[in-house]
């Protein structure tokens, strides 16, 4: 008889003399799921060899396993009888991680044990301190709720189907979300983060001349719930991209460098499985060649966002009241699909993308595609449909125009976080490349554009 193959969650050992490995292997499957089986008397390909019990063997490895891992489990030992040949099987569980044995951290990777970083340690202690987080009760009460943004999510979840009709009444919808602590009074902490009218998390926008992050063009800090944030982040990337503009059938037809439903998928995915007790921020940079977002949550440890478009695995959910949420609205699929979904859109419209690791998150980068530049007889730089190449300040001010032909230099300095004297720099050079025209007075005129 064969037992399978070891893995994350199986080890065996051929006999009681390697009590210590095993004891190793047991504290890295609790630091890594939190459970796991461990046979002795079984080879490692899973074949039993059976081994010799005396009455002390099983009293021996209990005792060794509560000696020597911290803190202490209480294991399930069974002795068994397969084909004639005697095996010890341990069962174990415990959710109080990190575990050590004799005062050495663990993980599982595959079916090996490996020693944990510093940095993974803290991590670990980070996110088990994390596992009732969302449900302990913030500082913000029921009143503090974003009435709008409760509102807005009340009718989309009930137009998608995933939440069922009844009438807007904040204080039953916020308790059907379970969002609401046990005192009745203050909002738990998903709560907080969701629907708060508090400005409770903080991301960091940013446009940057070159590829380092050195030089900026603009910088934004903005404050909000996740809601606000999501909407906010996904307005600031259109403006600051690049758009193909045809013309078709007398309808002009505005594509954008990067699909908008990748980005927003891994925008929304930042926010849903965010480690909110780490000390780095969200983040959002526009490089000339890439688009950055950071979610200040590390991924899951051995895995790789391939790993979740190429395998059928679960999703690594570290925010489930948040997740469930964001799931009620439609804006998320199913969970531990969204990398699935980018992968595919990017794939079928060129876009190359890649992930960093950090110590205590992860990059998600999206490399720009640029129209092709050709010059021309008048030495006007120009795309390959024809249109004039613009900075991304003249698309600010070229956008606002275009949305409000009225519209005041010290309106646009405002809107563009620039002084009045390099907004009209701007205008000028708009319109010796021929895109805007003034008509009537600077007082009661308006602008014409002409592309």
């Amino acid at each position: 008889m064969n037992l399978g193959i070891e893995n994350e969650l199986l080890e065996f050992k051929k006999s009681t003399s390697e009590l210590n490995e095993a004891i190793i292997d047991i504290t890295a499957m609790l630091n890594k799921h939190g459970k796991g089986t461990l046979y002795f008397g079984v080879r490692n390909n899973g074949d039993i060899c059976g081994m010799d019990i005396s009455e002390s063997t099983t009293r021996d490895v209990s005792r060794k396993i509560y000696e020597q891992i911290k803190p202490q489990i209480y294991p399930t030992i069974e002795i068994m009888r397969i084909e004639d040949k005697n095996v010890i099987k341990v069962c174990f569980n415990g959710n109080q991680k990190p575990y050590s044995a004799d005062g050495r951290y663990y993980k599982r990777v595959a079916d090996e044990s490996r020693k944990v970083a510093p940095s993974e340690l803290t991590e670990m202690i980070l996110s088990t301190n994390y596992t009732n987080w969302e449900n302990q009760a913030s500082d913000n009460t029921i009143d503090d709720i974003d009435e709008n943004q409760l509102q807005l999510f009340h009718a989309k979840s009930i137009s998608s189907g995933r939440l069922p009709y009844m009438q807007y009444d904040k204080v039953e919808l916020l308790s059907r979300l379970h969002l609401i602590a046990d005192d009745g009074i203050h909002l738990n902490n998903a709560g907080k983060l969701l629907f708060s009218n508090k400005n409770p998390i903080t991301i960091k926008l940013a446009v940057f001349a070159t590829n380092e992050k050195q030089t900026f063009i603009d910088i934004n800090p903005i404050k909000g719930n996740i809601f606000i944030l999501i909407e906010e982040c996904e307005k600031y990337i259109k403006k600051h991209m690049n758009w193909e503009a045809k013309i078709v059938n007398f309808e002009r037809i505005e594509t954008p460098e990067i699909p908008l439903d990748a980005l927003r998928e891994i925008l929304i995915n930042s926010f849903a499985h965010a480690n909110y007790l780490s000390l780095s921020k969200h983040e959002i940079d526009i490089h000339p060649s890439k688009i950055a977002i950071y979610n200040p949550g590390s991924f899951p440890d051995g895995y790789t966002p391939e790993d979740f478009v190429n395998k059928n695995l679960s999703s690594k959910v570290r925010n489930e009241l948040i997740c469930e949420v964001l799931f009620k609205c439609n804006a998320v699929e199913t969970w531990g699909t969204g990398f699935r979904k980018t992968y595919t859109l990017c794939n079928k419209n060129a876009i190359k993308l890649y992930y960093e690791k950090e110590y205590d998150g992860f990059w998600f980068y999206f490399l720009r595609n640029f129209p092709l530049v050709i010059k021309s007889t008048t030495a006007n730089y120009i795309t390959n449909d024809n249109s004039p190449i613009l900075s991304e300040l003249e698309k600010l001010v070229l956008d606002e125009i275009k949305a409000n032909p009225c519209i005041t230099r010290a309106s646009l300095s405002k809107i563009a976080y620039r002084n009045v004297r390099t907004i009209q720099r701007i205008i000028d050079s708009l319109k010796k490349k021929n895109i805007i025209e003034r008509v009537g007075s600077n007082k009661t005129g308006y602008w014409i554009v002409k592309i």
